[in-house]
């Protein structure tokens, strides 16, 4: 992992599924990549949830920050909830991918309730299909029919603040119910705990060039 994409359909998917993962490889040396998809903003009223689309674009720029990660802001999103999966996004995907010799990709699990998550992975698996390593996370915490069951694991232990910390950078609705941060967290924990360390980030891959 040289050249790494962190792809998600709203601003805080990657620091949920990935942030930990990307503080490790930037400190490392790697180029790390994030790209969104979508402009977060959110208006769903039967449940009181309001995001705009300007404090998400500032609130992210500022996570970036924390993890020491790269934000490619020129990518043109598409409205929340929106999303679907068409030739002309997924090449654009594909462009970044080539333009930045992405040898591997982070991306959202395939079966998930959210529509932009589900899209997102739509476009991502093709998108990023020349690519050497393309694993899949899960960002939020549904209850879904086939559960995200990781197979590839990556100790965060030493950067799980950094990814509170980028977390943090995230307000109001962003941690729905003031639960989901801690809830990711407290993931992050239990899958440390079965590897015998603090804490873990888990991914399913899709493929992987060892």
């Amino acid at each position: 992992m040289e050249n790494i994409l962190i792809i998600g359909a709203h601003y805080d998917d990657t620091e949920l599924g990935c942030g930990g993962t990307a503080a490790k490889l930037a400190a490392q040396g790697k180029n790390v990549y994030k790209l969104t998809l979508t402009n977060n903003e959110t208006n769903f009223g039967a449940m009181n949830i309001h995001v705009d689309a300007d404090s998400s674009i500032f609130q992210s720029a500022k996570a970036c920050g924390v993890l020491g990660i790269k934000e490619i802001s020129d990518f043109e999103p598409v409205q929340c909830c929106d999303l679907f999966y068409n030739t002309d996004i997924m090449q654009r995907v594909e462009k970044v991918i080539f333009d930045l010799k992405i040898d591997t990709v982070f991306m959202h699990y395939y079966d998930d309730m959210n529509q932009d998550h589900v899209e997102a992975s739509r476009i991502c698996k093709t998108a990023s299909r020349h690519c050497k390593n393309v694993l899949m996370y899960h960002s939020n915490g549904y209850i879904l029919q086939q559960q995200l069951n990781p197979t590839v694991f990556i100790d965060i232990s030493d950067y799980i603040q950094l990814k509170k910390n980028s977390l943090a950078c995230y307000e109001g609705d962003h941690n729905r119910f003031n639960k989901l941060f801690d809830t990711v967290i407290e993931r992050n924990h239990i899958w440390g705990y079965a590897n015998k360390v603090d804490y873990v980030e888990g991914f399913l891959p899709l493929k992987m060039l060892l």
